[in-house]
Order: C-alpha cells, then sequence, then structure tokens
C-alpha cells in the first residue's frame, strides 16, 4: 500500500511540474480571490496561486501552537532586599503553512466557467512552485533592546500547499512578557512573509534591449555601488531611471499588451548582469534595517501579486563594472519567465481564543534542572526534495553535547528522498541534562552537516555552535544560468559555419565541465547552461572557438563572473 501511495504521489507531481512549466503567465484570472492561470496546451485546464497562510492544525482543529514561559531560581544577590527576580524567559513553538480553501477552488472554478462561457474549464489543483522562501519579522522576539523590526529567521520553504514549517524560538523574560502582551492584541508583533517563486510562457513578443555601458557608470540610479543593498521596488525604480537616460534602451515591434511583460522579463536579465541577491541574514547588520523595513512594510499591508519578476526576502547588491560599450541582446517569440507571489501571515487573535488553554499556552516553574530535556529542531531547506533527483544522496546533521558531568550525547538525523516527505515537522535531536547546572550553557550545543552526492562526492562541513532551538539546513550550493547572447545568424556573413562554447567550474573540488555547438544558419536551442556551484563562487572558466570557412579557428578564453557570454564578436576582425 505505501508502494503505491509514494507512486501516485510521484505521478502527482509529475503532472504539477507539466502543467508549471507550461501555464500561460500573462493569461492569469483572478476568479473568486484566486489567481488562476491556463495551460499552454489546454485552454480549458487551469491551475492557481495559493491563497492564505496559517497555523498547522492538530486533528484538524487544536493549533499547532505552544507558547511555555518558565521561571527558574537563580542565586540570591547580597542585597537588603528580601524579594527579587526570577531567571527564566519563554519558548515559542509553531507550525505554518500555506494553502487554499476546498470551497474558494469550487467556486472559483464555477466563476472562471461563467466568465469564459465554457463549462469544459477546469480547475485542475495549485501551483507547484519553483522555490519557496519565508521570512519572520519582529521587532519583540530579538536580542537587544528597543522596538526596531528586525528579520528574525529566513529560509527556504515547502513549494508545496499544505507542507509544515516548524518553527522554535527561545526568548528572555522581559521579551516574553512583551510577547504575551502582543498577543492579546488583535495582530501581534509576530509576522511572516511567504515568497513564491513560479515559472510560465510569457506572450510572444519581439525585441531588442541595448545597454549603453558608459551611462550606466554615469548614471545616479544606483549611486551607493557594491555598499549598496535595494529592495526589488527600489532596483525596478533604478531600471525605469536608466532608461529614462537612455542608458538602456528597449525597442519593441510587439502589441502594447505585452509591454508589461516583456519589461519584467527584461529587467529580470538585467538584474542577473548587474546585482547581486543576498539572503537577510547575510545582509551585514548597519544595512539590515532598511530591508526589514521594506519587508515589514509588505506584511503590513498584506500584499498578495500575481506577477512581481523581484523577489522580496533578498538584499539586492550591485554589482562593480568594468564592462565599456555596448551589449545588445535579443527577445523574440515565447519565453519561459519567473514571477513571485507573496502571502502574508500574523498570529491574529489566537490569544483571545486559547489563552486559557494550556494546551497552547502555559507558564511553569521549572526548580530542579535534572528532569530538564532539550529539543532541537532540524528546519530544511524546500528545494532539498529537487536537488535528490538531480544530485544528492542524503544529508546526515549530527549533534555534539559535552556535558559538565563529562558525557558526552552523540544525536544525528538522516535525510534521504525517501524519509523527505514523511519525516516533514518531525525532525528531532533531543539530550538530557547530566549534571548541566548552568542553564544557559547547558543551551549550547555543537552541530555539523554532511552531504553525500550522486556519483560518491562528498561535502563535509565543520563542527559550529549554536544555542537556536532550531538548526536551518541550507544546500551549501547554488543553481546559476550562463546565458549565451548575441546575434549568431550575423555571424554567417563573417563566414563563421559554427561556434563551440566551454564552460569548466569546480564543485567542491571535482572539476566539471559543460559545451554546446550553436550554428548561424540553425536555430539554436540550447542558449544557456545550467550549472551548480558551491555558494559564493560565481567564477566559470570558458572556452570560445570559431570555426571559419577554409578551416581557420579563432578562440577567446577568459573568466567569467556575470553569468553572460556574448558570442556574436569575434577577437580578431581581419578575414579569413
Amino acid at each position: 500500500m505505501k508502494t503505491i501511495l509514494q507512486l501516485l504521489l510521484v505521478l502527482l507531481l509529475g503532472g504539477y511540474s507539466t502543467l508549471n512549466a507550461q501555464i500561460r503567465m500573462d493569461q492569469g484570472v483572478q476568479a473568486e480571490g484566486l489567481w488562476c492561470f491556463p495551460s499552454h496546451t489546454d485552454s480549458n485546464a487551469y491551475s492557481y496561486l495559493p491563497h492564505r497562510a496559517r497555523l498547522a492544525l492538530q486533528n484538524d482543529s487544536l493549533p499547532q501552537f505552544s507558547y511555555l514561559r518558565y521561571v527558574l531560581e537563580k542565586p540570591a544577590e547580597n542585597t537588603t532586599k528580601s524579594i527579587s527576580t526570577a531567571d527564566g524567559g519563554g519558548i515559542l513553538t509553531f507550525l505554518v503553512l500555506y494553502d487554499t480553501p476546498a470551497d474558494m477552488v469550487t467556486k472559483a472554478q464555477q466563476s472562471l466557467r461563467e466568465k469564459m462561457d465554457n463549462e469544459a474549464i477546469v480547475l485542475k489543483g495549485p501551483i507547484l512552485f519553483d522555490e519557496a522562501k519565508y521570512t519572520m519579522i519582529s521587532s519583540i522576539i530579538t536580542p537587544g533592546k528597543g522596538k526596531t523590526r528586525h528579520i528574525l529567521a529566513s529560509g527556504a520553504a515547502p513549494v508545496m500547499e499544505n507542507s509544515r514549517i516548524p518553527l522554535s524560538f527561545d526568548l528572555e523574560p522581559t521579551q516574553s512578557k512583551l510577547l504575551l502582551e502582543s498577543m492579546s492584541m488583535a495582530t501581534p508583533d509576530v509576522s511572516l512573509l511567504f515568497e513564491l517563486s513560479f515559472s510560465g510562457l510569457s506572450d510572444s513578443y519581439e525585441a531588442e534591449l541595448e545597454v549603453d555601458w558608459s551611462r550606466v557608470s554615469e548614471s545616479h540610479a544606483f549611486d551607493a555601488g557594491v555598499n549598496l543593498y535595494m529592495v526589488g521596488a527600489d532596483v525596478s525604480l533604478g531600471f525605469d531611471q536608466l532608461r529614462k537616460e537612455q542608458a538602456i534602451t528597449l525597442t519593441s515591434s510587439g502589441s502594447d499588451a505585452a509591454m508589461e511583460s516583456l519589461v519584467q522579463h527584461v529587467y529580470t536579465k538585467l538584474l542577473e548582469l548587474m546585482f547581486r541577491p543576498v539572503p537577510p541574514v547575510e545582509v551585514p547588520e548597519e544595512h539590515r534595517g532598511g530591508l526589514a523595513d521594506a519587508l515589514g512594510s509588505l506584511v503590513s499591508q498584506g500584499v498578495s501579486s500575481k506577477a512581481m519578476p523581484f523577489k522580496a526576502n533578498v538584499g539586492y547588491q550591485y554589482k562593480k563594472h568594468k564592462t565599456t560599450g555596448k551589449s545588445n541582446m535579443v527577445f523574440k517569440g515565447r519565453s519561459l519567465v519567473n514571477r513571485n507571489h507573496y502571502i502574508t501571515f500574523n498570529l491574529g487573535n489566537l490569544y483571545q481564543e486559547y489563552g486559557n488553554d494550556e494546551r497552547l499556552f502555559k507558564d511553569v516553574p521549572l526548580w530542579d534542572p535534572a528532569f530538564q530535556q532539550r529539543d532541537v529542531y532540524v528546519g530544511v531547506d524546500g528545494t532539498i526534495a529537487q536537488e535528490f533527483d538531480r544530485m544528492l544522496n542524503s544529508v546526515t546533521v549530527k549533534l555534539r553535547k559535552q556535558h559538565d558531568n563529562g558525557d558526552e550525547t552523540l544525536k544525528e538525523i538522516l535525510i534521504t528522498k525517501k524519509n523527505y516527505e514523511e519525516d516533514s515537522g518531525n525532525r528531532i535531536m533531543t539530550y538530557l541534562n547530566h549534571g548541566d547546572l548552568d542553564m544557559t550553557a547547558w543551551m549550547s550545543y555543537d552541530y555539523k552537516t554532511e552531504w553525500k552526492f550522486i556519483g560518491g562526492g562528498t561535502y563535509e562541513e565543520d563542527w559550529q555552535s549554536s544555542s537556536s532551538a532550531m538548526i536551518n539546513l541550507y544546500t551549501p550550493f547554488q543553481r546559476r544560468r550562463i546565458e549565451l547572447s548575441g546575434d549568431i545568424a550575423s555571424l554567417a556573413s563573417q563566414q563563421v559555419r559554427a561556434i563551440s562554447v566551454k564552460i569548466d567550474y569546480d564543485f567542491f573540488g571535482d572539476a566539471r565541465t559543460a559545451s554546446t555547438l550553436l550554428y548561424p544558419n540553425r536555430e539554436n536551442k540550447n542558449m544557456h547552461f545550467e550549472i551548480t556551484q558551491p555558494k559564493g563562487v560565481e567564477a566559470v572558466d570558458y572556452s570560445l572557438s570559431w570555426f571559419l570557412e577554409g578551416g581557420t579557428v579563432l578562440k577567446e578564453e577568459g573568466i567569467d563572473r556575470y553569468g553572460l557570454l556574448f558570442v556574436d564578436t569575434l577577437p580578431n576582425t581581419e578575414a579569413p
């Protein structure tokens, strides 16, 4: 029975992937509050974007939420006061997911049929996202004093509806009291932003983009240079300014109706070329305030969009360019484009409804540390499931705890393709108190991860210390797209018969190679490379070879860091 269920899940995921790759991005329709997109191959088949985020439920009734405040004895200070302050704090744990009510899907399907006057229309199901991330924002559950809004946590979320994300936080005594007071209000100061990335086919368009790098350098659109961390909306405004200054020029022969989609597609290409996305936790502390405020504004507004080309929960760092002259990129026909959908979450009136329920809210005195245990959750990157199909065999998370009495606790969790979905929300490593009297030190432990790749490769991280209630597991590598751009057809007049493009790059000590051939007189479909590199590594070695009539071969070698290779400029302009 289990094998049959697994087979059905594989078939279901395969169906979602096929549907997603063929949705018509520019033909989205809003029906009963849901954004719905038709299939490119079947005009009667639609898929939709999830509508809401909420707390997960136990047995479809009780929220999977707990807020435990605890009190600890601490040695009395040498003072004349007979009443002093005890130690303690709080532990906040909850599971959150995004989904769509079934009745909303039913109403949306009926609405589509009425709008299109077509009873054959079927709303197939939710979109399976290419990537999903969450960012948690609060001015309470954060170290330090004051009411400044902070990015509390950020990580990968599941790419499918109804998959749960476990979150857990330790609070100091003052924070635990502030949070309790905040939860008694209509909108508690604990908010979550989901950013869900999906892809589909655009409408057909024909255009050319010219980038004048001299004017880009002279522009004040991005004055702060490499020290600038911007959000997507500000980057878009900067590109708008570059267009007004004619530093970038877009010429289109398509319809005005497709212009918005075309501009978004062009801006996405410029973003890949001119900026580097940086997760909020990697943004330097002095630059995080503006990013947190921008994200907080999105959460406060309850933003939900069907077509945002920029990501919200990253900071965009401007790359330092030394490029001169002009670059041309051609956009022709339909393209596979990426967009982002946002869903916001807040704890809401949870305390008003369950404040007296000790299954969710409880205050306890912890007088004897010997009876305590420490639970450490493992949060898993939502894109790891895709990596099991591409290059990943397994991930092992190891925990090591040195106790005051000399004992050592060792725990580990093995994550494979088979148990990835089965163990979702239940990855916990636990250790007890072995004569540990310093409770702050008892909360600290060491952990490391070990990655096993298909083909026998291994990457093992060093031991690192943490006192967090959760270990967030992220892939130590990233996928990159190397675009091959240029007017290849024009090379036929220069007696070019073929172009060979080869790139070499490193993957944790393993040398890897990718190559392709392009022809001026043929339709070239392989105009990019998809590669995987360690995070933080962007350089690839490239080699371009132009094969001319008569047997002459022109070559160019170098290092690319921007993900863009122009193949229509010969290194030697002399006739062969």
